[in-house]
């Protein structure tokens, strides 16, 4: 009989940040229209948050995965998220709100602008211990 030690495949605390924070992102964009403020849909506010808001979801998304991981785990994670984001803008409608393909591209980039600075800064990346 050998002893297997099952692993959890994710960082908890960044994964639990992760959950948060999606969870946060999928209630805030769900308020009716009327409930928020109009200045946030003026001068392309509403595109900035969702920029930030999934490129936060994305880059906390990344840090859950340990290092070492399979890149089809990164791949599918990520689309997923975009797949998400889809969802996101689909079911708005349903809370008078409207549905936007600018928005769903404005969350497209925040998840490839969070790849980006994930990937310079683990490129980047330099020994503390030593400072």
């Amino acid at each position: 009989m050998t002893d297997r030690k099952t692993t959890f495949p994710f960082h908890k605390g960044w994964l639990i940040a992760w959950l948060v924070s999606l969870g946060t992102v999928l209630t805030l964009t769900h308020i009716p229209q009327a409930a928020m403020p109009e200045f946030l849909s003026e001068h392309m506010l509403d595109k900035i948050e969702h920029v930030l808001a999934y490129g936060l979801i994305a880059f906390l998304f990344l840090l859950s995965l340990p290092e070492g991981s399979r890149p089809t785990t990164f791949v599918i994670g990520l689309v997923g998220l975009a797949v998400i984001g889809a969802v996101d803008e689909i079911t708005q409608p349903f809370v008078n709100r409207v549905a936007s393909v600018g928005d769903y591209a404005a969350d497209v980039i925040g998840i490839l602008l969070a790849v980006a600075i994930f990937l310079v800064k683990r490129r980047f990346r330099f020994d503390t211990t030593s400072l």
